[in-house]
């Protein structure tokens, strides 16, 4: 009666009777088993609701013993919720659903096809658009824009070898959402649950193996694709639109040009970090993993094994005994005499020591200051603990490969992991790699120690995390030493100590007294002179006749104050530039009379109360005031992050605010960004492009110079202390 070819059903279709199964012959994958339990909640197969929840648990059991790679977890609750509205049989549906395996107990591994192309990408969702737009590696190739894509375009973009940032919680899941066929209206449900409710249940475990690797994961130094795009001087742009609104179709071109100016960022930013990847695919191969798994599971490999719940050791650190005494270490000191964990602190000799590392300061000018480092702080603590059991020795092998290459003894290391390092000691390069790859799995380990999210490393006793305790204890304990001994200690950070007029017995002294407890210092630096204006902020110069300044802090490492006052150095444009990130939204008002509206409603008020007029509105009326109080706002969004240049009064400047959105009502209000009050700003690139950097208000930057000068001379005479 109509044109349509017969559908053909491939799976689904339940046999006559009370017989509820699935042909064993179908190969099931995750797609169908998702499409038949959607079916089951919409009553296709079954017109009640017990025979449907037997039916969903019937297709997860079979796909369960048949060692089937799949993970519909994050359909658990929707089938809960289902179960529970059965009339008559609700409590047997709870149970059931309670029994089923929504996921398989190995996740599928990562398809490794090293011979397709490698293809950066990245998306965008919108209530009524779905964009992924996509480019293969290399200069001058086009990208690909696709537009509302189907579920087959998304099966044939996952052919190629997938880089995106920070897709693994992202990107692959939308991606994965529209292969299993989600609507752009459900993609953007996803898309909110992802980024606004932080919902764990709105991943999918098959998603994380869609790329082929992700570069924020990958990278060491963790920050935003846009503060990339500046640090590079990669073109920055935002889109502005509203994520929770649906766009014009006659701006959908508009959207997509925003999506290739971050697919071209994310290639730049992969290339730039080479050495970080490289580092990667040296820790996945030690592992006999993906490069696409995060560091914390390669980690995890190489020290445990597959053995996901290895028996942990906890220190009583007071006393020095160990929770087994296997591993109980005699040769060094872990006993700390008086140390108390009292009411979730960890109090020593009067000192709270915190949670993190030991911090210790007395500012002044210093001369001749000591900077002693110990090597490897935390994983020697590890070590000293014996924290991982028998695997500790896995442990201190990375520790000890990493300490054999930076002294060049690269015979040994080429005889560690079965070999497996071998290839990667061919040259002083390539050892460089494998040095980072090693540093890398050392500090990775630290972390999850401290966790707050259950992992193998992680043990529930540790509750006041005694990796990082240990090293407080130890350096405070040395503090009481140094300073019994007549010396000062101007500054503890961590895992060094700065000790002025230091003499070679003290230096010494120190050496041998962290040796009892398993650590070694590393004499870092002599500083000819230090000020210390805080427990974080110093300015230093080496010693020696080339000794050079270094600043730590940020007061004195803004470019234009450390080369103005310290090293002398020409300023360069990028000199003149400031980074500004907030995590709402960064906008430029361009109104030039906002300058006067504070002040002008000030004025307005006082004279109301009948106060003593400002002499600067004397000459101005009342509605004049008004009007200027009144002027619209013209703001250009930014973003959350953008760099900028102050601008001299009258050079086409605008305020530098920042959104503030309240909870309750919804009010938006603007307020001007931290550090930008008093000074109109643009953005770095239109005042490059524009060839305005005779606008630059340099004012803004001599009032940085004055406040350095200033706070060090709190301490000293300052043109004694530079000269």
């Amino acid at each position: 009666c109509n044109n349509l070819p017969i559908a053909k059903i491939s799976s689904g279709l339940p046999l006559k009777g009370d017989v509820k199964m699935v042909n064993p012959d179908v190969v099931m994958n995750e797609k169908q088993i998702r499409t038949m339990i959607k079916k089951n909640l919409n009553k296709e197969y079954h017109a009640n609701t017990k025979p449907s929840i037997d039916f969903i648990y019937h297709i997860l059991e079979e796909q369960y013993n048949k060692g089937a790679h799949y993970d519909v977890s994050d359909m658990r609750n929707a089938i809960l919720a289902f179960a529970a509205t059965s009339t008559h049989q609700a409590e047997y549906c709870i149970r059931l659903v309670n029994k089923m395996p929504f996921k398989s107990d190995d996740p599928s591994e990562a398809k490794q096809n090293n011979d397709a192309k490698l293809v950066f990408y990245d998306v965008e969702v919108f209530p009524n658009l779905f964009l992924v737009n996509w480019k293969v590696e290399g200069e001058g190739k086009p990208i690909v824009r696709m537009i509302n894509p189907t579920s087959a375009e998304i099966e044939e973009l996952l052919q190629f070898r997938l880089v995106g940032f920070n897709c693994r919680r992202y990107d692959n899941h939308i991606l994965y959402g529209r292969l299993l066929g989600y609507t752009n209206e459900q993609l953007y449900k996803l898309s909110q649950r992802i980024i606004v409710k932080g919902d764990r249940d709105a991943f999918f475990g098959e998603a994380y193996n869609i790329s082929y690797t992700d570069i924020y994961d990958f990278a060491a130094k963790k920050q935003s694709l846009k503060k990339w795009e500046i640090e590079l001087g990669i073109h920055h742009q935002e889109l502005g639109l509203p994520w929770d609104q649906p766009v014009p179709e006659d701006m959908w071109t508009e959207v997509a040009e925003y999506c290739d100016n971050d697919v071209i960022a994310t290639e730049a930013v992969f290339n730039h970090l080479k050495g970080d990847f490289t580092a990667r695919e040296i820790l996945a191969e030690i592992a006999g993993m993906s490069v696409n798994d995060t560091t914390n599971s390669l980690t995890t490999r190489i020290i445990f094994g597959t053995n996901r719940k290895p028996e942990l050791v906890y220190t009583d650190l007071a006393k020095g005994t160990a929770s087994d005494p296997r591993w109980e270490r005699h040769d060094i000191i872990n006993a700390f005499p008086g140390y108390q964990f009292e009411n979730g602190k960890n109090m020593f000799r009067g000192v709270d020591l915190g949670k993190g590392g030991y911090v210790y300061a007395e500012p002044g000018m210093y001369r001749n200051v000591a900077l002693l480092d110990v090597a490897s702080l935390h994983p020697h603590s590890i070590v000293a603990m014996n924290c991982f059991g028998e695997y500790t020795k896995n442990f201190q092998d990375i520790m000890d490969a990493r300490i054999a290459i930076k002294h060049g003894d690269y015979d040994k290391v080429r005889h560690m992991f079965g070999g497996k390092l071998a290839s990667y000691l061919e040259d002083e390069s390539t050892a460089k790699d494998l040095a980072q790859a090693l540093k890398i799995a050392i500090n990775s380990v630290y972390g999850l120690t401290s966790a707050n999210f259950d992992n193998p490393f992680r043990d529930i006793r540790n509750k006041n995390n005694i990796v990082a305790l240990r090293g407080a204890l130890f350096m405070k304990t040395l503090q009481d030493e140094v300073q019994a001994k007549g010396f000062t200690v101007a500054h503890i950070k961590t895992d060094s100590i700065k000790i002025p007029d230091a003499t070679p017995e003290i230096i010494q002294f120190c050496m041998d007294f962290a040796k009892k407890y398993g650590y070694e210092f590393e004499h870092e630096a002599t500083y000819d002179r230090m000020c210390l204006v805080n427990d974080a902020v110093y300015i230093a110069k080496y010693a020696g006749p080339d000794g050079k300044w270094t600043a730590t802090g940020t007061q004195f490492q803004v470019p234009y104050v450390y080369k103005t006052l310290f090293s002398r150095e020409p300023i360069t444009f990028d000199d003149l530039c400031e980074t500004k990130q907030v995590t709402s939204a960064l906008y430029l008002d361009m109104n030039e009379s906002l300058t006067q509206q504070p002040e002008a409603e000030k004025e307005l008020e006082r004279r109301i109360k009948g106060g003593k007029r400002d002499p600067i509105f004397a000459d101005v009326s009342d509605t004049e005031l008004k009007d200027i109080i009144a002027k619209t706002h013209n703001y250009i969004f930014i973003g959350r992050i953008g760099r900028f240049c102050p601008i001299k009064p009258g050079c086409g400047g605008g305020l530098l605010v920042r959104e503030n959105v309240d909870k309750k009502t919804g009010e938006v209000k603007y307020a001007s960004a931290t550090g930008a009050k008093g000074y109109r700003w643009l953005e770095a690139e239109v005042v490059k492009n524009l060839k305005k950097e005779k606008d630059i208000n340099r004012k803004y930057y001599n009032a940085l110079v004055d406040e350095a000068v200033k706070t060090i001379s709190q301490y000293g005479d300052f043109e004694g202390f530079i000269a």
